[in-house]
């Protein structure tokens, strides 16, 4: 507009010359002024401490499950990837990438590497604090950029349908009697699964050979195929499974019975008292602009507010919802830092 109003009519060919005179000069002065847009070799998004970046986002997001397909946290981030996509949320694609490997720290330390990126995003779960502590690794939830926290999911303590185990009584029963013989899947040392078996175990006084898998989903396959005895696993791996027969839930891990699995019951009611739930959530890159993590802060939370991510996740997984934003995440995770190092520390998991 302003280059409008200095401009004249043409009067031949000095009024042209004048004319191109100032427009230039305008120009100039108003790149001088860091005006006209980025500095070079700068992104243009973090030209823009506050609001939504010019375009944003303007090629594909790679959003990266740290785990294989088929378990918690693939669910988790292409069930968000649709929704976002269905209702609108974002323009653009959202492409979910599996980046399997060391109980989630391969896919951790690819995106930690991509400090600035504006366009990766990752799930999280506890392994983000509970691996990095039990195996020293440098690489944790501090090197990432914490956007929000959407769900708490529950445990399920699981069997084949044809497992002679039919109670949760039965199970413990049989780990007393053979200590350290009935093989327990999940997806490696210092991951949820693992921190429930540990106080599991502790509570009852038995002992089991734990089996470490990449995923979820590996995990219920090697169930399914009677290689292992007993697992751990979120409602939304399993449910099909239990409905179809093919699992058998003996326990829940929460404060309460599920909704869906209304037979099944806690451990604290059964005489165990151990109580272990999952958080998911969102992470990106360290040093993502400002105004990136407080976009998609808006977009999940305004997802985590839809009764369509409600009922077709929430309530059909038996989760809770549980939204939390960028600051307030943050200052969560740190706090289940100490409270994970304290734990793993009395279980013996760690040595500090």
């Amino acid at each position: 507009m302003f280059l409008r109003r200095i401009r004249r009519p043409e009067r031949g060919r000095l009024g042209a010359v004048v004319s191109l005179f100032f427009t230039a000069l305008v120009v100039i002065m108003a790149t001088a002024c860091g005006k006209t847009g980025p500095v070079s070799g700068t992104p243009a998004e973090s030209q823009q401490p506050t609001g939504l970046p010019p375009g944003y986002p303007s090629r594909p997001v790679e959003f990266v499950v740290p785990f294989n397909p088929g378990g918690g946290s693939d669910i988790f981030a292409r069930t968000i990837a649709e929704m976002i996509r269905a209702e609108g949320l974002v323009r653009g694609t959202i492409n979910v990438i599996n980046r399997p490997g060391g109980s989630g720290a391969t896919g951790m330390a690819y995106v930690a590497g991509k400090k600035g990126d504006n366009y990766t995003l990752m799930t999280m779960v506890n392994d983000v604090i509970a691996g990095p502590i039990q195996s020293g690794s440098e690489i944790s939830y501090k090197n990432l950029t914490p956007i929000a926290r959407l769900s708490m999911d529950q445990f399920l303590i699981i069997v084949h349908a044809d497992s002679p185990y039919k109670t949760i009584q039965d199970l413990v029963k049989a780990a007393k009697e053979r200590p350290g013989q009935i093989n327990f899947a999940g997806t490696g040392i210092g991951a949820p699964d693992s921190l429930l078996l540990a106080l599991f175990e502790k509570a009852t006084g038995t002992k089991f050979n734990y089996i470490s898998f990449q995923s979820g989903g590996e995990v219920n396959t090697a169930l399914l195929g009677k290689q292992v005895d007993v697992a751990t696993a979120n409602p939304t791996e399993v449910i099909s499974l239990i409905e179809s027969g093919q699992i058998r839930a003996l326990a829940v891990a929460g404060e309460q019975r599920l909704s869906g699995l209304p037979d099944v019951p806690t451990l604290k009611e059964s005489g165990i008292d151990v109580v272990f739930e999952q958080f998911r959530g969102v992470a990106g890159p360290p040093n993502m602009d400002p105004a990136v993590v407080e976009f998609w802060a808006d977009v999940f939370k305004r997802l985590s507010e839809s009764d369509r991510w409600q009922t077709e996740y929430v309530d059909a997984n038996m989760q809770r919802s549980a939204y939390l934003g960028p600051a307030e995440f943050r200052s969560w995770l740190d706090e289940m830092d100490g409270l994970y190092r304290e734990l793993m520390r009395d279980l013996g998991l760690i040595q500090e």
